[in-house]
């Protein structure tokens, strides 16, 4: 059934139009829709259940709390202009191409988070993957971002405001991309090496492999080599995913995956993997030090890497 006809169908009752305009707003649990709303908690429950077996929205815990959304982009837009209806233009078509890029890494560094919320849900609502959306969207308005600031176009509180806003847009991509829960019974240690700052590369990898159904711990920015070393022996992952994105950490990146493949013993516990831009123009180092693989994109992590493991359990080899 049409996604509007359905909302028609939901929307006509008042309790459901006051859970789903709330929803409109963000995740929420139960407590708080049951608060916002001003209906008991079982009829707030049942409701849910009702709107989620349609596919109207969705689910996910966070710790012992479980918290309700719309199921996607395509939902949130219909219930928009269903509850405040408005007169549209048809949505031209979108192609990802280098104006595109353009046009999000100008909203960004203005600060204009609502224009670039609308390029990527305009993406989610042909189904662009969300590794494509990462790669050829946030990756290259960053780089785009970065060289602008290079020839001081821009400012370094721009800089940081484009940063911060293709992290939020990371959440909603991967939140309405992600599989409900790990399907897979692979544990992944994500982070940055020691001296490396810039984490997107990382955080996109971490959302890349949690999509593909990976369970994995993301250990964030600039993580000095003894803590990573130590992560990894408590926590026993399948693979040890390290970023670097400056030269100037090389030589730190360098060092840890030499003490990783070092604490892993004969055996081989667990795999090495490394990325980032100063790693896959010169992959050779890291191999050298112990790496299995170097990752030069997210597609060959999804769709090379992680498929090459999951067949038999052999350590990826080499670039991809």
């Amino acid at each position: 059934m049409d996604i509007v006809m359905l909302l028609l169908r939901e929307i006509s009752e008042v309790s459901k139009r006051v859970i789903l305009a709330e929803l409109k707003s963000g995740p929420r649990n139960v407590t708080e829709l049951v608060q916002a709303s001003g209906l008991k908690q079982p009829n707030v429950s049942n409701h849910l259940a009702k709107l989620r077996s349609k596919g109207i929205i969705r689910s996910h815990k966070v710790g012992r709390q479980v918290y309700y959304s719309l199921a996607g982009p395509d939902v949130e837009t219909a219930l928009t202009n269903l509850l405040s209806p408005q007169e549209l233009a048809d949505e031209p078509e979108v192609v990802l191409d280098r104006n595109l890029v353009k046009k999000f890494a100008r909203a960004a560094c203005a600060a204009n988070e609502a224009e670039c919320t609308q390029i990527v849900d305009s993406l989610l609502r042909v189904q662009e993957e969300p590794e494509t959306i990462y790669e050829q969207l946030f990756a290259e308005s960053m780089g785009m971002v970065g060289e602008w600031w290079m020839v001081e176009a821009i400012d370094e509180g721009q800089e940081h405001l484009a940063s911060a806003i293709v992290e939020r847009l990371m959440a909603r991509v991967s939140h309405f991309s992600a599989v409900p829960a790990p399907s897979s019974p692979n544990t992944a240690l994500v982070g940055c090496c020691a001296g490396n700052w810039h984490s997107i590369g990382a955080r996109m990898v971490a959302d890349v492999m949690r999509m593909a159904g990976w369970r994995v711990m993301y250990l964030g920015a600039n993580v000095p080599t003894e803590a990573f070393v130590k992560a990894a022996l408590e926590h026993s992952p399948e693979m040890v995913m390290v970023s670097c994105a400056t030269a100037e950490s090389l030589p730190d990146c360098i060092e840890l995956v030499a003490r990783l493949d070092d604490s892993r013993g004969a055996e081989k516990q667990f795999a090495i993997g490394v990325g980032g831009r100063a790693v896959t123009e010169n992959p050779q180092p890291c191999l050298q030090a112990g790496a299995d693989f170097v990752a030069t994109h997210l597609k060959a992590i999804r769709h090379m890497v992680l498929p090459e493991y999951e067949r038999g359990g052999a350590f990826p080899n080499g670039v991809f």
